[in-house]
Formats: C-alpha cells, structure tokens, sequence
C-alpha cells in the first residue's frame, strides 16, 4: 500500500501541477513516449493526479490506478478522457482488461511498499509481447536518506557520495522539510537495481532496455564548470523496458 498520500495530495499536486513539474517536462515524459512507442491501450499504475495522460494521444485508451482518493479526484478533474480507478497496485487491480499493450510505473514504484507484488500485478494486465515501462529515481545514486552530493576541492569534482545500497529500506520523506509545523510523512523504498530486475524475471518480463538519464540544467557562477560536469556523469533516472513472453 503507498502511504499517507491523501493527506499528500495538496503539495503533491502543487509539486506537479497540471503539466508536470520541471523534470517531468524536460526529461521523464519526453522519453516516456518516446519509449512507449506506438500503442493503443496503457494502464498507468500509481498514476497520482494523471500527468501523464495528459500527455497522450486522445485516442489511447488508458486507465490510471492509484491508491489515493484525492489524487484520483484531481486526475479526474484536471485530464479529459481515460478511466481513472481507486486501487492498490500492489493487491488485484480493480479492472477486468487483461491485454493491455502498455504498462506503466512514471516514478511511481519506489513509493509502493510491496513492489514485487506490484511488477506481478501490473504483468498480470499485459498482453503477450506487450511492454511494461519503469522509471525510477536512480536506484544506485539517488537514496534518499543514503546518498548525497560532495565536493573535492583539491580536484574541483563534484561527486555523488553512497553510504548505503544492497540492503533494501523503507525510507521516511518529510513532505514540507522547511516548515516548522508537522506535515504528512510519505515512504519511499530502496531495493537494489538485481533485486527489480529478479522481480520482473519471476513475473514472466524479459528485460529489453534501459536507459539512463542526466538533468538537462546548467549552472551559473563559480563552481558551474563541477556542477555541469556531475550533472553529465551522474544520471537522476533510470528506465527499464521489460516484454512479456509467452
């Protein structure tokens, strides 16, 4: 189950907005089609407030699922078209169609507690030889929590820095950090990247691609020549594009 993300939804939607935030727009949903290539149906799992079918053709049938009544109110409100249902993607999915040609999770599956249950469940709507598409957070060098930036001055590299990666953790995020009052508590979970890819293994997914990909900004000032340089070096998201076999 993803948790806490009703009591989310206010600054999750600010977050993203109607089109997506920055590097939804430049980098994610930009290679997402591209990646998805030609179809005519996709299930988006942990779909939130929908920015992704905004995105599409109108005449794609597509089904958002997530677990978040008040995200799914602001999918409804916020996309023209598409079916958009409550439910848990990580438990049976709340619709009959069984052959979709694409599935999804748009940075969606490091926030769902049971992912291994979720890949299954998401496998189990794919049609043979349809795709499913994973983008994450990188999980080798972005760790909340377990990873950062560092500088070396002698050398003048920036450098990512990684104080943990085999061991598989719940991760709480503080979503307002820099208010003072309480604010809702969500989770993401690290699981190495071996570990993603037995679980797409065991659900009958044959890996076709990944990708990895690095921030487009630029940086002004005296330290821009390391910041732009670890920016090319060090990618932010991972993509993995998985076939389901006979």
């Amino acid at each position: 189950m993803t948790k806490n993300w009703d009591s989310s939804e206010h600054w999750y939607s600010s977050c993203v907005g109607e089109k997506g935030h920055y590097y939804h727009q430049t980098v994610v949903l930009p290679n997402v089609l591209r990646l998805l290539g030609t179809f005519s149906s996709l299930l988006d799992l942990g779909c939130g407030q929908g920015v992704l079918r905004r995105h599409l053709p109108s005449g794609i049938k597509y089904v958002g699922i997530d677990p978040s009544k008040a995200l799914i109110a602001q999918a409804k409100k916020l996309s023209a078209g598409g079916a958009f249902v409550v439910g848990d993607a990580s438990e049976e999915l709340p619709i009959e169609e069984s052959d979709f040609d694409r599935t999804v999770f748009i940075l969606s599956l490091q926030n769902i507690e049971k992912g291994k249950a979720a890949i299954e469940q998401s496998a189990k709507k794919l049609r043979r030889g349809g795709k499913m598409l994973i983008i994450l957070n990188h999980p080798c060098f972005r760790i909340p929590r377990q990873s950062g930036w560092g500088v070396d001055e002698a050398k003048k590299l920036q450098y990512r820095k990684v104080e943990s990666y085999m061991s598989a953790r719940e991760i709480p995020i503080q979503t307002h950090p820099g208010k003072k009052e309480r604010s809702p508590t969500t989770f993401s979970y690290h699981h190495p990247l071996a570990e993603i890819c037995s679980w797409l293994k065991g659900a009958g997914l044959l890996i076709e691609t990944i990708e990895e990909w690095c921030s487009d900004k630029k940086s002004d000032g005296p330290k821009a020549k390391m910041e732009d340089r670890a920016r090319k070096e060090i990618p932010l998201f991972m993509a993995i594009v998985a076939v389901k076999g006979g």
